[in-house]
């Protein structure tokens, strides 16, 4: 009965289930060539910027010989500052950290480069590629895809994320705020640390 039942329904079989093994192919020959990328070996440098009332400074960054500085502007009176804070990704641990900087107590008068201490240990290179090839991809919505639309898996979201040219892409982990993916600014890649 089973073979009857086989030999004629092997058009309709056939029509059903080519579809399935095609798309199945396709993802197969699309992702898993891309699971076996090394992640990026370079860690990443980037600020987002934050609206602060107290700071009595606007606060922003970039590289100078290879060194972080920070450059402060005197806020007016009556406005908040827009005060960049600083993250390093890692794609070896796929994690965001924040540095939290400090800003000299005694300025004798206000300076357009100040040295972040924090980074005196690194050398940042500001080429949009890594040393390894890397690039960080602006954020972009991620839908669920195909399989988070059939199965109800992750919502999606706007993310950022560090992608070598047809190779696998890293997501940038969170770093804080939701509403902030705006507002990241590429730095550079730390080529070297003393730490």
């Amino acid at each position: 009965m089973k073979q009857n039942f086989l030999k004629e329904n092997f058009a309709l079989i056939i029509g059903l289930g080519l579809p399935v093994v095609l798309v199945l192919s396709f993802l197969i020959a699309r992702y898993l060539p891309q699971q076996n990328d090394e992640p990026p070996s370079y860690e990443l440098v980037f600020s987002v910027m934050r609206y602060d009332n107290h700071s009595p400074f606007h606060v922003d960054f970039f590289v100078k010989d290879k060194k972080l500085y920070m450059k402060l502007i005197n806020r007016k009176e009556h406005e908040g500052a827009n005060v960049r804070e600083l993250f390093i990704y890692t794609g070896q641990k796929e994690s965001t950290r924040k540095i939290h900087y400090s800003i000299p107590d005694h300025l004798v008068n206000l300076q357009n480069e100040i040295l972040v201490k924090e980074f005196s240990a690194y050398l940042i290179d500001t080429n949009s590629k890594s040393p390894d090839g890397y690039e960080l991809e602006p954020a972009s919505y991620r839908s669920r895809g195909l399989l988070g639309e059939l199965f109800g898996s992750s919502t999606g979201k706007y993310l950022h994320r560090v992608k070598k040219a047809g190779g696998r892409s890293f997501p940038i982990a969170d770093y804080g705020s939701e509403f902030s993916y705006g507002n990241l600014s590429f730095i550079g890649w730390i080529i070297q640390s003393g730490q």
